[in-house]
Formats: C-alpha cells, structure tokens, sequence
C-alpha cells in the first residue's frame, strides 16, 4: 500500500467517522473580505445566516428564527435586540438588507428564500419594535423572490397582534469574532492535509 493511498484514506476515514458528508449543505462567502460573511445553501438556494455584521460599530451574527414573538423573546433575545428604538430597528434592516445588494453585486451566488434555523422557508425576514412611548408595535420587514430585495414597514399594530403573530425574526446576536469552519471547508482541509502528507513524504522518499 502505497503512502499516497494510505494518507488520502486516513483523511477520508477522519471525515466518514466524524459524521461529515462529501457534499456540504451549506458553504459560506465573504465578498467583501472587510465586511460579513453569508451562509448559503445552495441545494434550497436560500440565506441560512449572516456572521459579523456591523451595525452601530458593532459586529453581530444574524440567523432566522419563526415563531410569535410571545413564544421567542424570551428565550431568543436577539430579536428584541432593537426593539426599543424604532429608528435603530430601521437601520439594523436597512444594513441588513444592503448587505444581500453587496452579495448579489460582488458576488456570483444569490438566492429567493430565508431558510430560519429549523430548515423552514420564507420570503420575508422581520425586525419588530415598539413606537415611541410604546404607544404600539410594528416590524421592519424584509422582503426577497426572485426578482427583488425590498423593504417595508407593518402598520402599527397592539401588543397582543404582535405577540400571537407567527412570523420570521432575524435574530442578532454579538459576534465572537470567530467563525466555525463549514463541513465544506473541513472537508477540503482535511483532503488538502491528507495530499499534502502524501506529497512531502513522496519527494522525502526520492
């Protein structure tokens, strides 16, 4: 057995025995390599999240949740996030939703969905918050098909139509800075080490 043979099968037993499978559900892009990186799943064609979004001078990672608000601010506060100031709720969408013009305009991947964490589409995302004096609720919301990214505002609405409504949240979190590779980019890495072994040993051997 050839040392070649043997370093590219340990490599691929690493990926069988860790759970991985050759083609990855999702990879990720940075376009811009001072701006976010998106998740994308190419198989559903759809945005799964975003990781180091900057907002205030601040860096976030935005995933999708659905679910009432009622069921979801308490144990997800990263929708409630800009809750309390409309304006702010309007700008984290507004650079949100300019970000997926980045992606569509530097890049060659686009997609027509949200997919929320439970693998669930949509065609829309939402950023809720409360009017000023909490005299009633609303979402900015997103909206994407496949032919346009749009914005727009939910007229106002009581607590309890905003509670008991079903809708799909981007959900910020505060970035950590660190990414966890894609099963994708673990896979090439790995395949790359198991080459780059066989190589070294291949002209150590000559």
């Amino acid at each position: 057995m050839s040392q070649k043979f043997l370093a590219v099968a340990t490599a691929s037993f690493v990926l069988v025995s860790s759970g991985f499978i050759t083609k990855a559900e999702a990879f990720s892009i940075t376009p811009d390599k001072n701006g976010p990186t998106f998740i994308l799943n190419e198989e559903k064609n759809s945005l799964k999240a975003i990781k180091r979004l900057e907002i205030f001078n601040k860096k976030y990672d935005v995933n999708f949740i659905t679910g009432t608000f009622e069921d979801l601010s308490l144990t997800n506060r990263g929708i409630t996030t800009f809750y309390t100031n409309a304006n702010d709720a309007r700008r984290a969408n507004t650079i949100l939703w300019q970000s997926l013009i980045n992606l569509y305009d530097l890049s060659d991947h686009g997609f027509s969905s949200i997919e929320d964490v439970e693998g669930n589409l949509s065609h829309q995302w939402n950023i809720p918050f409360v009017f000023s004096g909490g005299i009633g609720v609303g979402w900015w919301r997103g909206l994407i098909n496949d032919n346009d990214i749009g914005l727009s505002r939910s007229k106002r609405v009581n607590a309890s139509t905003l509670y008991f409504t079903e809708v799909t949240y981007a959900n910020f979190t505060p970035s950590t800075g660190s990414s966890v590779p894609e099963p994708l980019t673990i896979l090439g890495s790995l395949t790359a080490a198991g080459f780059g072994i066989a190589i070294k040993r291949k002209f150590v051997c000559q």
